[in-house]
């Protein structure tokens, strides 16, 4: 995942809309964010957690108090009854497509200034196709979950103050739970988790008692069907807006291709984006052949039984059991007459008659002989299918990877291009393409309300058809206990089997986390020829060991301690190889000069892409110089103290 742009709008202090773009150029990879304390870096920061997870996730709050985001100013500026709408929409790139999610909270001003806010929040997730067009995710939260999983932001998305709890040395378990999470590990645990709770719901629906249901479920149909038609006229409303847009970024384009001092750029930019929808076309199909592939790849699993069954053949085949030498029912024409087949009359109990059933018990009927033969060179090319077959699939595979590299790389590009247009000396130039910045985001802005009326009506539509199926069932509570009571046995059994998968890997990814990050310590630390050693112990505990060979973490500073647990975090991000954002608030308040300033010097290569929130007094002198030539986009906080609030004002780079 990468960031590339967030809007606030009625956020905490962040009255009205307010954006801010993110670095994303690998050489420009480095997003800085100043701010005095209470200016509203906290506050932005939290913004990001809220819009991908909400106000809590797995038992751990995300935002301690809701009523808390809805901005002020306009809580004072609303009448009683007047709709307020709080929200955060952050847009991002993840394995070569771009994605915009949107989460927003309603309420209704009341007396007093208070505000009654909706039970729940809406959370939209959306990609873009290659095609330029928009879809919803249907299942965005586990999407977000798959990305960015919400038990490993916590490594990513990190409070500088709290940075050092790794190298505590209490903190093995917490050290032991980040690899489980940032590895992937966890994952297994937590579809064992999963089955077991579906199979304590089955166990609980088998007790559900269904009085009264169908009156509520018609009752919920009459406002369903209210809210549907006041969806599809804002639906319309939305529409219109984006091709206002789309027309006026045409007109702009048109106007900076007839520009001599943007005609090149511009030039420069029809091109690439006309390459990354037949980049992103390309991956869409691939995509669709790998799953295509996946699926018919099953037959895979079967090889084992394959090769024994044709072991037994080639042993029959030696023995001289297949192909018989002599027909089954030949046999049994010459014992039906009792007669040799040179002509003579065959004995009962004779040597030749026992020589005819002795025939008879080790010969096969014609036609199951002809099936053993067939089903043998049937066989015989079926391990050269499955090889043909993963082949395909590594070579699908390896072509994905260039594709998202090839796609990351024009968007960097594009991301040039703008960033040279939006800072042309030509202020005309300059102006149009802030314009075209400002129409792509209300269309992303749009497209992203769209999609969460998309969402919504299809809910309803589901939600009216279930209740006319509801009408119609009549299956018996024994009937159900029974299919209930199989889905129990099978998840258990699953979890059982995925638990026994659990551990398998977790020594190896222990080890390579250890080596990196030895590595990125000794960088880091300015006292890197200090300590000889960084040792992570089969118990999880992480050690660091100094020139003596003594076990010194007892012994490390506050800011050695931040360095530690820095590394740590890079190194499982270096081993996971996922791309993911470092967002760091208030990063280097305790930290040395030296260590702020070796951190500064080495943490952007080691990171895809870092964004700091900072006061002026923690980033300057060194620290400030070895960002200079890393930094994307820079931005203030400028905190009003007659409105008490904040807006965001972009700094020259």
């Amino acid at each position: 995942m990468k960031l590339d742009r967030i809007v606030l709008e009625n956020f905490r202090q962040y009255f009205g809309k307010q954006r801010l773009t993110f670095a994303r150029d690998p050489q420009r990879n480095v997003t800085i964010i100043h701010g005095v304390n209470g200016a509203g870096k906290t506050s932005l920061f939290l913004a990001i957690n809220w819009c991908l997870y909400g106000r809590a996730v797995d038992n751990t709050k995300i935002v301690e108090n809701v009523g808390e985001l809805v901005s002020k100013e306009l809580i004072s500026r609303a009448v009683r009854g007047d709709r307020l709408v709080t929200s955060v929409e952050l847009h991002f790139l993840h394995e070569g497509e771009r994605y915009m999610a949107r989460r927003n909270l309603r309420g209704t001003r009341q007396d007093g200034a208070s505000v009654v806010l909706d039970s729940t929040d809406h959370f939209t997730l959306m990609r873009t196709r290659s095609d330029g067009q928009t879809e919803t995710i249907k299942n965005p939260i586990l999407t977000i979950n798959a990305m960015l999983p919400p038990n490993v932001r916590t490594y990513f998305l990190f409070d500088g103050e709290k940075i050092d709890e790794f190298a505590k040395p209490e903190s093995r378990k917490d050290v032991k739970d980040a690899i489980y999470l940032v590895l992937k590990l966890e994952i297994l645990e937590r579809a064992k988790r999963h089955l077991e709770t579906n199979a304590d719901e089955y166990s609980r629906e088998l007790r559900k008692v269904s009085s009264g249901e169908l009156a509520q479920l018609l009752d919920r149909e009459v406002k369903a069907r209210e809210e549907r038609t006041s969806d599809e006229v804002q639906k319309i409303e939305h529409m219109r807006s984006i091709e206002s847009a789309r027309r006026k970024i045409v007109d702009i384009d048109t106007t900076l291709r007839e520009s001599q001092n943007a005609r090149e750029l511009q030039s420069q930019r029809d091109q690439i984006e006309q390459a990354l929808r037949e980049r992103r076309g390309e991956l869409e199909s691939l995509i669709g052949q790998i799953r295509d592939l996946a699926v018919t790849s099953y037959f895979a699993i079967a090889q084992p039984a394959v090769d024994r069954a044709l072991q037994i053949l080639d042993e029959k085949r030696q023995r001289g059991e297949i192909p018989s030498s002599i027909r089954q029912q030949f046999v049994q024409d010459l014992l039906s007459q009792m007669r040799c087949i040179c002509g003579r009359a065959l004995t009962d109990g004779s040597t030749e008659h026992q020589r005819l059933l002795n025939l008879l018990q080790h010969s096969l009927p014609g036609s199951l002989e002809d099936d053993v033969l067939d089903t043998s060179a049937k066989l015989q090319p079926f391990a050269e299918r499955v090889g043909r077959q993963r082949q395909d699939i590594d070579t699908a595979m390896r072509r994905r990877t260039e594709l998202v590299g090839a796609i990351n790389q024009l968007e960097a590009e594009l991301s040039d291009i703008r960033h040279q247009l939006t800072k042309s000396p030509i202020e005309e130039i300059s102006r149009l393409e802030r314009q075209r910045q400002e129409f792509a985001a209300d269309i992303d802005s749009a497209n992203l309300k769209i999609g969460g009326i998309n969402v919504h009506l299809e809910k309803l539509t589901k939600e009216i058809n279930q209740l006319e199926k509801e009408i119609a069932r009549a299956k018996t509570e024994e009937q159900r206990a029974n299919l209930l009571q199989t889905k129990v046995d099978l998840t258990r059994r699953s979890a059982n089997a995925i638990g026994e998968m659990y551990e398998r890997f977790a020594d190896d990814m222990r080890l390579k986390i250890e080596a990196k990050t030895k590595e990125i310590f000794k960088l880091l630390a300015w006292k890197g020829d200090h300590f000889e050693d960084v040792r992570l112990g089969t118990d999880y505990h992480l050690e660091v060991i100094d020139r003596y060979g003594t076990p010194a973490r007892p012994d490390l500073s506050a800011g050695e301690r931040q360095v530690l647990s820095l590394s740590f975090i890079t190194a499982m991000s270096r081993v996971s190889e996922e791309e993911a954002p470092l967002v760091m608030d208030t990063p280097f308040g305790r930290l040395s000069s030296h260590h702020r300033n070796s951190i500064t010097l080495h943490l952007p290569a080691l990171a895809d892409q870092l964004v700091l929130f900072v006061t002026d007094e923690e980033l300057r002198d060194q620290a400030r110089s070895n960002l200079e030539e890393k930094i994307g986009f820079e931005y203030r906080l400028s905190f009003d103290p007659r409105t008490s609030c904040t807006t965001i004002e972009e700094e020259g780079v």
